[in-house]
């Protein structure tokens, strides 16, 4: 009789360890897209072209992936609820007419649910280009989710709180007015943010903010520095879209330096703490041309030195590893004025 029960107190603690081993395991892992216009070939660097739109949405369509919408994807990470496999989401930026035109169509087809960040200093201007606010309405009233994209889509970093209180109001009116409500996400303008602004757009209530550096959303993640991939006619072909869609995060936390912004120190010294145990060889390639060293100081810490000066304007920075046949993928995005 008591071996009976010492095998069974034995069974379970081994099924209890394969229980936590199981639950411990799973990652919440989402990859957001970020798009422009679509079938504007007069604008390559924010187009993307319709036949590549479409080649993505067949992709989505085709080998299951889990697209969920923007705040549902958000609020699995507050909760660490977990996400489905292969989670995305598509955002749009600004509201140009051929999201209306060339994309709502596609999109409403193929019944996915999107984010719209829309910039009001352009809607109801007669301008041809860009949607009207009873376009907006319409989408908002089928499913579509609209987001917060300032006033002028300024670069936030050259003006002060100031203009940013008045870029955030002033937007906040037009919503309430003409879609009767005013969105809780924000998406950074050109995807620049200081940490003063940041911290500026988590005291306006917003649940989330979105930049323009790619990476991978997980658990520990700041919710007001999300990563989007960046589509355009350049970078986006099948291959790359299928390539983030499929990645897995770099999970890290400590990220020097905090202020995004180069002042005094230019390169930035860069680095970050791993979160989770990668024995894989982590790169990091930062755009312009640019070289990165990495020094492993120790299990978990990073330290990336750049071999040149970041130029005026952004400089992207991705890091990637390839951990156990998963690629991985952390980005910043720095900005010197």
């Amino acid at each position: 009789m008591k071996k009976k029960i010492f095998n069974c107190l034995i069974n379970s603690f081994l099924f209890f360890l394969c229980f936590c081993k199981f639950i411990f395991a799973q990652e919440n892992s989402a990859a957001i897209f970020a798009y422009h216009r679509f079938g504007e070939q007069t604008f390559p660097s924010t187009n993307i072209k319709l036949k590549q739109f479409k080649s993505h949405i067949n992709e989505i369509k085709k080998n299951n992936y889990n697209v969920l919408p923007i705040n549902e994807i958000i609020d699995h990470i507050i909760n660490k609820k977990p996400l489905p496999e292969k989670t995305i989401g598509l955002t749009i930026d600004d509201g140009f007419k051929s999201i209306y035109n060339n994309a709502w169509p596609l999109i409403k087809a193929a019944g996915l649910p999107v984010t719209i960040f829309i910039t009001t200093g352009t809607i109801g201007s007669g301008s041809k280009n860009h949607m009207t606010w009873k376009e907006i309405k319409e989408l908002s009233d089928s499913g579509v989710t609209i987001g917060h994209h300032t006033v002028n889509h300024y670069h936030l970093v050259n003006k002060s709180l100031d203009t940013l209180e008045n870029e955030i109001e002033n937007a906040n009116n037009a919503f309430k007015k003409n879609l009767g409500y005013i969105p809780n996400i924000f998406s950074y303008p050109y995807g620049e943010y200081s940490l003063q602004i940041k911290e500026f757009i988590k005291k306006k209530k917003f649940k989330a903010a979105f930049g323009q550096h790619s990476g991978i959303i997980f658990n520990e993640i700041d919710l007001f520095e999300l990563p989007r991939f960046s589509m355009n006619e350049k970078y986006g072909d099948i291959d790359r879209f299928k390539f983030a869609a499929n990645a897995k995060a770099l999970s890290v936390k400590e990220i020097t330096p905090r202020n995004l912004i180069i002042e005094n120190v230019n390169p930035p010294l860069m680095g970050f703490t791993l979160i989770n145990d990668i024995q894989s060889r982590i790169s990091c390639y930062p755009s312009h041309n640019l070289k990165a060293s990495i020094t492993k100081l120790s299990e978990k810490r990073i330290e990336i030195r750049f071999n040149n000066e970041f130029p005026k304007g952004r400089t992207r920075v991705n890091c990637t590893t390839n951990d156990n046949n998963e690629w991985r993928w952390f980005g910043l995005q720095f900005f010197r004025p």
